[in-house]
């Protein structure tokens, strides 16, 4: 069978009298599936996805479109799909035949990976660095798959796989305008910076001309140089013709390319041959989101989990996790919240939002679980991070004001406010913080995701998250590699609020930790639990 894992080709076609068909439409956005009634009703049916949170939107509105079909009445889905066909067909048993030279209007056969690495070989050819075999071969499917994504891990060297790709699509392929596209500011001009040291590493004269697009950067008129860095929410702004001309789009942390922000702008870049995707958390195999930047992008062709990137390619530093499930509150505390989960009512949709933000409140307001996570952060011996995710209410400031007046460490504090180059400035003073006498305290939309710090040791998740895509990216910040660092320890905390018994013992915010235990076990990072009560024991 085809599959874009395989390192050998094989091909399209498996033989049998009555099979289904599928061929690619002349505006190659399209393909045209074609078979019997009952495997067509079939595919529409797998092909038919509820959208998030469904079940929210149905109970507030009964009469509320909480499904999305990503193949119509007459076959058509959309073109970033066809693996998703190719699982389908397998899942139930189904024959299918990929006609009129499918496989090689998907792909860029001219190009062959001798070809690819002669060219690497040349780029590097006076460099102080060179790349991994893994991130050659991850390179080299986005070169052969025009239409796709590729999922390496934090560490596994994502915007050095980029410049690669850039550089390639610029010399080889003669490409004159790529975007380049990035959920941030930061990552933004981070990007651009790196694409210049890559560069002066490999001791290149930068024969390239750039451009950023964010809130910050100089508007112009017109923007002709090769490659175009910016960010989602600037770019959505730009009228159709500013994306008429680009030949490649490429979609750093593609994840969010989920956003109607992102969607739109990939559709306006009608004329590029080349859309790729880069992340290190692709939405879960078969859902909503999966399918949604499948269509958009194009499917995952290469995949490196941060378990192979820590491992087998001992690429990166390993993070150990301990989960501190935690009791604090009182009986009769016990007994409201408790209360509050039983008496809960089918016909009332917010009920469940009401009672996760309550426990969220007391868990802000204790004293008691306050003191014990500054005292342990206190007591590190190395640089360490604190994610936190409650701006509005102040949680992340209450933990570094207690930490100012309890510690002589040289603490920071940051958030979506907090001005770019001071980021950038605190981000530099842990780096060169040889003495591991460095905390910062950030949100979780700023420092969860696309932030270098390699000299960083201990990670403390102080507030709850369920998102798996959110706890990669947290991860992936332990595992940048540094001198003598061999692992990294995250602490997780866990309000354990159970009382009582049967189907209401467990809260909210047990059952989320409960939920990020399993997250960690199946990405591959060892993870310890750890019950403490902090009502009986000497803690402090």
């Amino acid at each position: 069978m085809f599959s874009p894992y395989n390192s050998v080709e094989s091909t399209f076609l498996w033989c049998r009298l009555h099979m289904l068909q599928a061929q690619l439409l002349d505006n190659g956005k399209w393909v045209l599936v074609e078979g019997d009634a009952l495997e067509m009703q079939q595919l529409k049916l797998s092909f038919t996805k509820k959208i998030n949170s469904w079940f929210i939107i149905k109970n507030k509105n009964p009469n509320a479109q909480v499904e999305e079909k990503f193949m119509n009445n007459f076959g058509l889905m959309p073109v970033g799909l066809w693996i998703e066909l190719i699982r389908v067909c397998e899942k139930f048993n189904y024959n299918i035949q990929f006609i009129g030279d499918f496989e090689n209007k998907i792909k860029n056969s001219a190009v062959s990976y001798d070809t690819f690495a002669e060219y690497i070989s040349g780029l590097f050819k006076n460099s102080t660095m060179s790349p991994r075999d893994y991130q050659m071969e991850g390179v080299f499917k986005m070169i052969e798959y025009k239409k796709c994504c590729v999922e390496v891990s934090t560490s596994g060297g994502k915007t050095l796989m980029a410049y690669m790709l850039f550089r390639f699509m610029k010399d080889f392929l003669h490409f004159n305008h790529i975007l380049f596209i990035t959920p941030k500011t930061n990552l933004t001009t981070q990007s651009a910076d790196k694409f210049l040291q890559y560069d002066s590493t490999n001791q290149l004269i930068t024969d390239w001309t750039y451009s950023e697009v964010h809130a910050k950067a100089k508007k112009k008129e017109l923007y002709d140089e090769n490659i175009v860095f910016g960010n989602y929410q600037s770019l959505c702004r730009k009228p159709d013709a500013f994306f008429e001309k680009f030949d490649a789009v490429i979609i750093d942390e593609c994840h969010h390319a989920t956003s109607p922000s992102i969607r739109k702008i990939v559709s306006k870049c009608v004329n590029a041959e080349y859309k790729i995707g880069m992340t290190g958390t692709f939405p879960e195999e078969g859902s909503y989101d999966n399918f949604v930047l499948s269509s958009y992008v194009g499917p995952v062709v290469f995949r490196l989990p941060s378990y192979e990137l820590i491992e087998n390619k001992k690429s990166a530093t390993p993070v150990y996790i301990n989960s501190f499930f935690i009791k604090y509150l009182d009986q009769e505390s016990l007994y409201d919240l408790y209360r509050m989960r039983s008496v809960s009512k089918a016909d009332d949709p917010t009920l469940g939002n009401r009672i996760l933000a309550r426990e969220r409140e007391v868990a802000r307001d204790s004293a008691l679980r306050l003191s014990f996570i500054c005292n342990m952060i206190a007591k590190t011996t190395k640089n360490t991070l604190v994610i936190f995710s409650d701006v509005e209410n102040g949680y992340g400031k209450k933990i570094y004001d207690r930490l100012r007046e309890t510690t002589d460490k040289t603490c920071f504090y940051i958030d979506g406010n907090t001005n770019t180059n001071v980021r950038d400035e605190m981000k530099q003073s842990m780096e060169d913080d040889l003495t591991g006498n460095t905390i910062i305290v950030a949100s979780m939309g700023c420092f969860s995701e696309g932030i270098d710090i390699c000299n960083m040791w201990n990670i403390f998740l102080v507030e709850t998250t369920k998102s798996d895509t959110i706890l990669a990216q947290i991860l992936g910040r332990g595992m940048r590699k540094f001198e003598g660092k061999d692992r990294t320890i995250m602490i997780d905390f866990v309000d354990d609020y159970r009382y009582g018994g049967g189907y209401y013992e467990e809260n909210y915010l047990y059952r989320h930790g409960c939920e990020r235990m399993e997250i960690y076990k199946k990405r591959g990072f060892p993870c310890s639990r750890f019950d403490i009560d902090l009502r009986e024991k000497s803690l402090f």
